[in-house]
């Protein structure tokens, strides 16, 4: 057991002092009565809380026994009683906690650091106790009147203006509610919430009716505010309103106080309540009406019943339940502090979702009492610890159903049945008083929402292999980055549009004529029929409401909506809606035709049934077309339902992956090739081409004949073999004398079988393998037809318009590099760059490709969100020199393999937002990216790798990427230190932060649009002090879609084919950074950028320094004997490497400064007497007329410089 390990012995002030034997037997008497009681406390059963409850020990066995050796050694036996004393019953309940609930010792420290963390300052705890004395005093100050006039605004939108309201003094004084009163504030902003009770004078019997409360509670609200400006006190405090929850039925005052010790840091928010006498107890139950039809001027038939007003009931029914609510709470949690923590852990994973945003919010108020009901059930014991409680609730959360509905209040209070109750809202928990729901507003999709996230919260606290508190407590998961699609409504008059003629009565009530739910209402219940399985969840996307000042008018709030669609990828790209069979059910059928409208038709099938049907696409359409298909459906189901034209509408899906299209510039037409390509085609359905290709090529490989060694086994590892090239392939290579142009080359390995014949001399091998090469050239040639050329790198074979490099892996080439003699001719086998490349190339990249591949093939975004991530990160400059693309692509599959989701990502746009979120918030320096492919890692080595990446971090990069495939070289081998370094990562992690920022805003607002992909993938030309432009000419163009340079305006693109795997760009720049590192760092677009941007390192590396042979390199002599780098000097290297290619050299404000001149060009023709012809009065027309017919016409042509040309 735990318990029974030794203490070590040493000087502590638990060291017992002499005493008599009696005190020692009473003593221990009183330690094992202790110990028996708390094994007697910790063995009762809790139920399920998420952990397995540890075995009971008899109460007669103590598991404090210090084992002793035999009498005979009496010194050793006297030693070890003396210095070492039992632990204590708190160290023995920490001891067995650590143990039986917590995987790892460090999840344990991590919570019990952020616990501390959080914990409330005392200053802000004195504050807050003065404050609620000195309001206090100040609403006892009072006095009872009429309120005529006031200078503030009611913060409440209705038609009918109140009148005549008589205040009354609070007869109660305001106490604190919510996380103030139990213990659990939250910062960074601290939210103070102070209840202020009207008195039961200040209602009527018949306030209960159409908004009169709310009336009320609003001028309550109003006056208080105003004689609170009015008082010296909080005169210089800044007063607004806002809406609770977003709820204009609810407004609050915001108070900042400008105290020093809490300025900015603390706000206190006032709530005006009644007391639950005010009214009758049966006023508010869900199936009343308490709103009238005539309060809107509607007409209602006297015979039938009024509609139920249940979320309107709730709504009062909080303010009036409130102070019994919260008294039952305060008790609950009041001294608990294992409670107060518990509820921390909870509020924090809450807030880091934004579930907890909105009107339909599932709020931490709702986490409170469920702890209480937890406890009142006996689930949770009042001794568990705070993370027992998070993990008891997330347990509880994921395995109970709400929607039949719990209750806290006892039975003999429970009046009606709760199944009854529970009938009337999507999601059922009664209060203490079993008359309020606590989650009256939360829809059924959010709910389900929280249950998905709290079971993967407790299969993350389950899986041992990970340390899952940053997955649960620090990892920021927006909604809006949870869902596939978003679908925005904000044009305001459709908004009303909808409401009036679509939304039903009985919601216009039962919400208060409030827009907001009422649109969620509507657009939720035809969107799930419209969709059905290929939809998961739809779920709603809220922004908190801005506060406004106290003398300004309240805003109308509620008239747009954003919906998050979650998509089950199985089913949400099918090309098909099969409605019944017109003979069978011809009922359905008629159904079915009015729901989908002229979109549906009759059709046969190959079963012969003939049934109503409604066709998206066809089953060859590429993955981007299929992926348009939810859009088309919500955008026909919105026109034919409710009249909403497209561009009324705002669609978010798939803007993002025109990155990877085929640049329109580029004519597919013009190619010769069997194979049927569209112009809109893009790099992903290029892919397969490609693929097939590859196959047959294989096939024909292997069948080659006459070969001295079998070929045992083919791989391709170009990242098109699995689906990561983001630009597009096209079968356009072509043999030009003898050389091979092609502007993508495909790599592919071939390993033989066994020979004992090659030769033990690296050199003769390797030419050994190049007659190889040539042997299967020269058979494919004759037995397959293909063409050939031999390069430096391997085989060049042309088929069918791909280019395919063939190398050849022979295991005794990695053993010979790796080779080295001692000096006392030992031969040792020693790990090194060339061997590691090698091995990279050769051995592990099959391995790996294969993986991610599989990884494809089972989520099919894979590929086009590293075609995504790709392609941002080339067009922010950073190339394979600076950000390695295999990291690109193992992060992207360290995303995808994360459990991080509950669900899995269906739509690239999805997964890039998640990419630059792991960019942004990832601690390169402490994290290890670990890729377990298959399992094959097993917890040890798992731990064992973790450890030492923690233990000597000096020896890893930056950057450390792992997969199960190169466990001998792990955390190495994809990455350097130079590639990328600890700059590089800062400066992705800024341009992610920013880019995710963009993209947040654009989601989030209800007047901009997306965000348009030349916003993202568009680099920013800030930050460089050189710009070498390259002859446009001599650098061809990428295939996919260009979105522009950072610095130049578009130019004519060019498609020329270079020689097959000559990339020169990458070649001169790699020879600049080999050269010149230690004085610039050098970016360019991989993707045929034409522009070489240059930042010089610190001004301290261009000083002066002594003279020293070893560090001469581009210095020149200068005073005192000393040398300098100059970067004039530097300038004539960089054009003396770049030769024919460099066009000219500028700054970044030379080339802005161009762009601006150029914006308005020059008319050269006419320059004298320049005239607009806009600017002519009809009656001199005809005279322009005629002054043009006498001009010669070589004069009327518009003269262009080059650069002006550049702008059409």
């Amino acid at each position: 057991m735990m318990l029974k390990a030794k203490r070590k012995p040493g000087k502590s002030d638990r060291i017992p002092k002499k005493t008599s034997k009696k005190a020692d037997r009473a003593d221990s008497q009183e330690d094992s009565s202790a110990v028996d009681h708390l094994h007697l406390e910790q063995s009762t059963p809790s139920s399920d809380d998420g952990f397995d409850e540890p075995e009971p020990t008899p109460a007669k066995k103590n598991p404090i026994q210090v084992t002793t050796k035999p009498k005979n050694n009496k010194f050793k036996q006297k030693n070890e009683t003396k210095n070492v004393k039992p632990p204590t019953l708190e160290e023995m309940k920490e001891l067995r906690d650590t143990q039986n609930l917590f995987h790892s010792n460090l999840f344990k420290l991590q919570v019990k650091e952020m616990l501390e963390e959080l914990q409330l300052k005392t200053k802000y705890m004195e504050f807050i106790d003065s404050w609620l004395e000195s309001f206090t005093v100040f609403t006892q100050q009072l006095k009872d009147g009429l309120m005529e006039r006031t200078n503030l605004e009611v913060p409440l939108n209705l038609q009918q203006k109140p009148s005549g309201f008589v205040f009354s003094k609070p007869t109660k004084e305001p106490y604190l509610i919510g996380a103030a009163a139990t213990g659990t504030l939250l910062g960074p902003k601290i939210v103070v919430d102070v209840a202020l009770e009207m008195p039961k004078e200040s209602l009527h019997k018949e306030d209960y009716l159409n908004l009169r409360y709310d009336q009320k509670r609003a001028l309550y609200l109003t006056y208080v505010t105003e004689r609170m400006q009015e008082s010296p006190n909080y005169a210089n405090d800044q007063f607004k309103f806002n809406y609770l929850a977003n709820n204009p039925l609810k407004p609050v005052l915001e108070l900042t106080p400008v105290a020093k010790q809490v300025t900015k840091h603390l706000q206190v928010r006032l709530f005006i309540t009644a007391p639950l006498s005010s009214f009758k107890p049966g006023r508010f139950v869900p199936w009343n009406n308490n709103i009238r039809p005539s309060f809107y001027g509607d007409e209602w038939d006297e015979e039938e019943p009024l509609p139920s007003t249940q979320h309107y009931n709730a709504n009062v029914l909080f303010d009036l339940t409130l102070a019994e609510n919260q008294a039952h709470l305060e008790k609950a949690f009041k001294g608990r502090r294992n409670f107060q923590d518990g509820l921390l852990l909870l509020k924090v994973w809450l807030r880091q979702r934004e579930l907890c945003i909105g009107y339909s919010g599932f709020g931490s108020h709702i986490l409170a009492a469920y702890i209480v009901y937890l406890n009142s059930q006996r689930i949770l014991h009042q001794s568990s610890s705070s993370y027992q409680v998070a993990r008891t609730v997330w347990n509880q959360l994921a395995n109970t159903d709400w929607t039949k509905g719990i209750s806290l209040a006892p039975a003999s209070i429970q009046t009606e049945e709760l199944t009854k109750l529970a009938s009337h809202y999507d999601v059922c928990f009664m209060d203490f008083t079993g008359q309020l729901n606590f989650c009256a507003n939360v829809p059924l999709s959010l709910y389900q929402r929280v249950r998905e996230e709290a079971k993967l919260a407790v299969d993350l606290l389950n899986d041992m292999k990970l340390n899952s508190f940053p997955l649960i407590f620090m990892q920021k998961c927006p909604l809006y980055s949870r869902v596939d699609n978003i679908l925005k409504i904000t044009n305001y008059s459709c908004v009303n549009q909808m409401l009036m003629l679509h939304s039903q009565p009985k919601f216009k009530y039962d919400y208060a004529k409030y827009g907001y739910p009422q649109l969620l209402q509507l657009l939720t219940e035809l969107l799930k029929k419209g969709l059905a399985e290929r939809v998961q969840s739809i779920i709603p996307l809220e922004t908190a409401t801005t506060a406004w000042l106290v003398e300004n008018k309240a805003p109308s709030i509620g008239k747009y909506i954003q919906l998050g669609l979650i998509l089950q990828p199985d089913h949400a790209y099918e090309v098909l809606n099969k409605g019944p069979a017109t003979n069978e059910d011809p009922e359905g059928a008629a159904e079915f035709r009015r729901f989908w409208g002229e979109r549906s038709n009759l059709r046969r099938f190959q079963d012969g049934s003939i049934t109503e049907a409604v066709v998206w696409g066809t089953a060859q359409d590429s993955p981007a077309k299929k992926r348009q298909i939810v859009r088309q459906i919500v955008l026909h189901l919105l026109e034919h339902h409710l009249q909403l034209e497209g561009k009324d509408v705002q669609f978010i899906g798939a803007e993002l992956d025109q990155v990877y299209r085929l640049s329109p510039w580029f004519k597919v037409n013009k190619l010769k090739t069997k194979l049927i390509l569209d112009q809109d085609t893009d790099a992903e359905a290029l892919s397969p081409h490609v693929i097939r290709c590859y196959d047959e090529l294989a096939r024909q490989l292997h069948g080659l004949n006459g070969l001295p060694l079998e070929i045992v086994s083919i791989s391709g590892t170009s990242p098109i073999f699995r689906y990561c090239e983001p630009q597009p392939v096209l079968p356009q290579a072509r043999v030009a004398g003898k050389h091979i142009l092609a502007s993508h080359v495909q790599r592919v390995v071939i390993q033989l079988g066994q020979s004992g014949k090659w030769p033990n001399e690296l050199t003769a091998l390797r030419a050994l393998k190049t007659a190889f090469l040539i042997e299967i050239g020269e058979k494919l040639e004759a037995q397959c037809r293909l063409q050939w050329v031999m390069s430096a790198e391997g085989l060049l074979v042309l088929k069918q318009g791909f280019c395919f490099l063939i190398e050849l892996a022979h295991s005794k080439e990695l053993a010979l590099l790796k080779q080295e003699v001692t000096e006392r001719g030992v031969t040792t086998y020693v790990d090194n760059p060339a061997s590691r490349t090698l091995e990279r190339h050769h051995y592990i990249l099959p391995k790996v490709s294969g993986a991610l591949h599989s990884l494809h093939q089972s989520l099919s975004a894979f590929g086009p969100t590293v075609m995504l991530a790709k392609r941002w990160l080339a067009t922010q400059l950073l190339d394979d020199g600076l950000w390695p693309e295999m990291a690109t692509e193992l992060l992207v599959a360290h995303l995808f393999q994360q459990r991080n989701a509950p669900q899995a990502i269906a739509a690239p746009q999805t997964g890039f937002i998640r990419f630059l979120q792991l960019l942004a918030h990832s601690d390169f320096t402490g994290e290890l990216f670990l890729l377990n492919f298959n399992n094959s890692w097993q917890e040890q080595q798992v731990a064992d790798l973790e450890h030492s990446y923690r233990s000597d971090r000096q020896s890893y990069p930056p950057l450390a990427l792992a997969t199960s495939y190169d466990i001998q070289h792990a955390g190495r081998l994809w990455t350097s230190d130079q590639s990328p370094s600890q700059r590089v990562l800062g400066h992705v992690t800024r341009l992610a932060r920013h880019g995710l920022q963009i993209i947040e805003t654009s989601l989030m607002s209800k007047d901009l649009r997306f965000v348009r992909p030349a916003q993202l993938f568009r680099g920013s030309n800030e930050g460089y002090d050189l710009v070498i432009q390259l002859k446009p000419d001599l650098v061809p163009n990428s295939l996919s879609y260009d979105l522009g340079s950072p610095f130049v305006s578009f130019s004519q693109p060019n498609f020329h084919l270079p020689p097959a795997g000559a990339d020169r760009m990458a070649r001169i720049v790699g020879q600049l950074r080999s050269a010149y590192s230690d004085f610039a760092a050098f970016f360019y677009n991989p993707h045929g950028g034409k522009e070489l941007a240059i930042v010089w390192r610190p001004p301290t590396d261009f000083a002066p320094k002594p003279f020293k042979v070893t560090e001469l390199q581009a210095c020149s002599p200068c005073e005192n004997g000393k040398v300098q780098v100059l970067k004039e000097t530097l300038l004539e290297d960089f054009k003396m490497l770049l030769k024919d290619f460099y066009l000219r050299i500028s700054t970044p404000e030379e080339l802005k400064r161009e762009q601006r001149e150029h914006q308005q060009p020059k008319r050269y023709f006419n320059a004298k007497q320049p005239q607009e012809k806009s600017s002519l009065k009809p009656k001199k027309q005809k005279i322009q007329k005629d002054a043009e017919q006498e001009a010669p016409p070589k004069k009327k042509r518009l003269i262009k410089s080059s650069a002006l040309k550049a702008l059409n």
